[in-house]
């Protein structure tokens, strides 16, 4: 299993508040949005459930830990970060440098922003790019409860055979260099109809990349990895904003994904009519 071993030097508001910060290399290891994680401690025989903060990059709950070893600013914890858990020791491993260096002076810093604020200007720009790009061919809904993997609805003038969408956005990608997509396990269905789009937002344009994962529902068993939970995890490497991978056809233009959605359409449409 494919793990990241790191150390940390503690600053002072992390022995305050009892978090720790996690670093550029490790976070992929990690949720894209706040969740519950498994940190196994040194000397504890089964790890114990912390709060991950995607948004700050923290893992909170960690006060008995700095107090049980009379932790303080400056002592330096060992981390190994994998998929399944958090180990946090006080051995020596690599150590990895993150200065958490200045953002370049054109970058806007969004880690304010709250996950669903987030997701909802996501999906509000793929509601405009689809609206403005069919020529009013296309409609978007958005349903009443959108915690069921469903964040759009899209329909054809006159034809009621939907296309449903799942949208997420990522804010971050431009320091990773790539675009991690978590897809919950509990409500994912594969189907013909059923979509999840990748969005890249860039700080620096404070606009949406110009290109827009795709990718069919029924393909996500083959393309991504599943983790303990059942749920899916989509990593794509990204250089420049592309990628070479077997992720690369599955990238569209604006202009390309209103064209995709159009010609499913009108192909279920064909074969039910």
């Amino acid at each position: 299993m494919h793990s990241i071993k790191y150390q940390r030097k503690l600053i002072g508001v992390e022995k305050k508040l009892g978090f720790l910060y996690v670093p550029a290399e490790a976070r992929a290891m990690l949720p894209n949005e706040n969740a519950e994680i498994k940190v196994l401690f040194q000397g504890a025989l089964k790890p114990k459930i912390k709060k991950y903060n995607a948004d700050h990059n923290r893992i909170f709950g960690l006060t008995p830990f700095y107090k049980k070893h009379n932790l303080s600013t400056g002592d330096i914890v060992s981390v190994e970060v994998s998929e399944e858990d958090v180990e946090i020791t006080l051995e020596e491993v690599e150590k990895i440098e993150d200065s958490q260096e200045k953002e370049d002076e054109n970058f806007i810093d969004v880690s304010g922003l709250s996950s669903q604020s987030k997701g909802n200007i996501g999906e509000d720009r793929i509601k405009e790019i689809i609206l403005l790009y069919s020529q009013g061919l296309l409609n978007v809904y958005k349903p009443v409860i959108d915690d069921r993997g469903i964040d759009l609805i899209v329909l054809k003038e006159k034809i009621y055979n939907p296309i449903y969408i799942q949208v997420k956005t990522r804010f971050n990608v431009h320091k990773r260099n790539r675009l991690i997509l978590t897809i919950n396990g509990n409500t994912f269905k594969p189907h013909h109809s059923y979509y999840v789009i990748g969005l890249v937002f860039n700080q620096e344009k404070m606009e949406m990349d110009e290109n827009i994962l795709f990718i069919p529902s029924k393909e996500i068993p083959d393309l991504a990895s599943q983790l303990s939970d059942g749920s899916w995890r989509v990593t794509v490497s990204l250089t420049n904003g592309k990628t070479t991978g077997k992720y690369k056809k599955y990238f569209v233009t604006k202009e390309e994904l209103v064209n995709k959605l159009l010609e499913r359409i009108d192909l279920v449409n064909e074969i039910v009519n």
